[in-house]
């Protein structure tokens, strides 16, 4: 005969193990940020500006501010398109009309950020959720600004092109890049676009690239007395090279009115073969119609490095009327990746699948990887002080796009290299003697 009193401890010692695994599932997503909800205030109002420079995204970033001012009916954003945004905006900035969310220009170094921005600790942004977090961040380690994408900086190139130019071996060294670009002129294509004319192309062989030929570049400079122009030191090799290109007749023939647009409409037609500018560029021409697997990338020979970097910053101006408006705008832009798929880059967030997929990617070039979160946090306080100061003392020298220009025609070469040597020499011993009167604690 059946027991009903043991039948029914059974079903309810069986209702117990459904559901205690069904509790469990419940705390563990209370417990996990999905970053999904978009909070906002109810009292959010207020007009704000906010800058970008994708004068091709128009629509998308239209649409996305349509978004957020549907949920914020009180709140009117004024979009500002700006092609040229480095010079534009560094001239707004001397004079405190920066947009309220705007884009950073690179002239403002770390040590200014509290100067001319908003802390954005309230966020929930940090190194654990966002690529290149310390990028942001000021010499007080409050967080400024946000990295709108990850990049890293090499030679784009045609694949169809090296292939009709028999090119079947990536170049490793300057010497075989030559060879690929004499190959690839004899087809009558243009080798490699270096984009003289645009002030932000021509800073990548100031602020990136040197320091892709050599990793300790600062300390070198700074510590162990060698000429900012040593022919061994990194800004050398670098602003050398795009000399080089040029004199040689790889780059394209008229350097002062080749603009921005037509060079992307000449690489995505096929009459530019390579050009050096950052990862997420490949994105700009896949939405010019090219076969994104027409597109490869390298690093540039004869660096030691890939440097994963942010692109262009955001942050908010600490002259805006409306700081809470304006700081949750640039969250909901950052959240969900909205600014990056509206605009075709690579996501900055860490939990998005296609940048961990590029970052595995990345790692089969068989050559260092570094990111520069993690760069920072290896650095000691007085590594990163002598940094800060390197960047201040290349500042006050100019070695900026202007200088880079002036490199790539000058024709007495010697005479601008001993000018810039002395210079940075005279501003050493300046520092030198501010250093004496400052006392630092660590």
């Amino acid at each position: 005969m059946i027991n009903m009193g043991n039948n029914k401890k059974m079903i309810i010692l069986i209702l117990i193990a459904l559901v205690i695994p069904i509790i469990g599932m419940g705390v563990l997503f209370i417990g996990m940020n999905f970053n999904t909800e978009i909070k906002v205030s109810d009292n959010l109002e207020g007009n704000i500006t906010f800058v970008s420079n994708r004068t091709d995204k128009s629509v998308e970033i239209e649409a996305l501010i349509k978004e957020f001012e549907e949920i914020n009916p009180k709140v009117n954003v004024t979009l500002e398109l700006i092609g040229d945004a480095q010079s534009i905006l560094q001239r707004k900035a001397s004079v405190g009309e920066l947009p309220d969310v705007t884009l950073v220009p690179s002239t403002i170094s770390k040590n200014e950020y509290r100067n001319y921005f908003l802390a954005l600790d309230d966020l929930g942004f940090n190194d654990s959720n966002i690529y290149n977090c310390f990028m942001g961040t000021g010499n007080d380690y409050s967080l400024y600004c946000l990295n709108t994408s990850i990049t890293w900086q090499g030679i784009i190139y045609n694949k169809d092109i090296f292939k009709q130019a028999n090119i079947d071996r990536l170049p490793t060294t300057i010497d075989e890049l030559f060879q690929a670009c004499n190959k690839i002129e004899a087809l009558g294509i243009t080798p490699i676009a270096i984009n003289y004319r645009q002030s932000w192309t021509m800073d990548l062989w100031t602020d990136i690239i040197p320091h892709l030929f050599d990793n300790n570049l600062s300390n070198d400079v700074m510590n162990e007395n060698r000429q900012i122009m040593d022919s061994n030191g990194g800004l050398y090799k670098s602003l050398s090279l795009v000399r080089e290109i040029v004199n040689r007749g790889y780059a394209e023939e008229d350097l002062f009115n080749y603009d921005w647009q037509q060079f992307k409409n000449d690489m995505s037609e096929g009459k530019i073969a390579m050009a050096i500018w950052n990862s997420d560029f490949i994105y700009q021409l896949e939405d010019m119609g090219m076969n994104i697997d027409s597109l490869g990338m390298f690093p540039i020979p004869e660096t030691n490095t890939i440097k994963i970097y942010g692109d262009y910053m955001y942050a908010v101006s600490n002259t805006t009327d409306n700081p809470d408006t304006a700081k949750a705008f640039l969250k909901f832009i950052f959240e969900n990746n909205r600014y990056a798929n509206a605009v075709n880059i690579m996501s900055p967030l860490k939990e998005d699948k296609e940048t961990k997929e590029v970052l595995e990617k990345l790692g089969e070039l068989n050559i260092p990887i570094i990111t520069y979160s993690d760069y920072i946090s290896k650095q000691s306080m007085e590594v990163a002080r002598l940094e800060d100061e390197f960047l201040q003392i290349k500042k006050e020298c100019g070695i900026d796009a202007a200088f880079v220009q002036k490199f790539i025609i000058e024709d007495d070469i010697d005479r601008l290299i001993n000018e810039i040597n002395l210079k940075w020499n005279e501003q050493i011993n300046k520092s030198i003697d501010n250093d004496k009167n400052k006392v630092y604690t660590y």
